[in-house]
């Protein structure tokens, strides 16, 4: 299965829960880009998203609903700690399905990593009047099938 070529409405086995593909979109900064799914949860219709970098790193987020967390160098988070991995401008190269982004629309993104755990993220994307938090946990290719 190529995970950079998933399709609408296609459904995944991902650590032996099952979810259906909403939509994709495709973003790109400078000479790198990465793949979002927008993913249902089949059993109790809760959203993911499933993040598949270029080198097939794979992310499975979740979003925080009615939380705010302001981008700095590390964060606490359900007495965690998290350090900044990497930020940068996130440009929507194309998508499909449903969506709240369009082509040529900018984020800035900011990846932190739990100091403790490195298979733990928090993402923040600043849109323009909108600022998304999630929390992730990174996926083994076989884990999804």
């Amino acid at each position: 299965m190529n995970l950079l070529e998933l399709e609408y409405r296609q459904e995944l086995l991902i650590e032996k829960q099952k979810y259906e593909i909403l939509n994709m979109t495709k973003f790109k900064e400078k000479s790198s880009f990465w793949i979002e799914y927008k993913l249902r949860k089949l059993d109790d219709n809760k959203i993911y998203y499933l993040n598949v970098e270029q080198s097939l790193k794979v992310i499975l987020y979740e979003i925080i609903e009615n939380t705010t967390i302001e981008p700095k160098m590390s964060i606490n988070f359900q007495e965690q700690e998290y350090e900044l991995y990497e930020k940068g401008t996130e440009k929507v190269e194309t998508y499909y399905g449903m969506t709240d982004v369009g082509l040529n629309e900018e984020a800035s993104y900011y990846e932190y990593i739990n100091k403790n755990d490195n298979n733990q993220f928090i993402s923040i994307e600043k849109w323009k009047n909108q600022l998304e938090v999630s929390i992730g946990k990174r996926i083994k290719i076989n884990d999804i099938k």
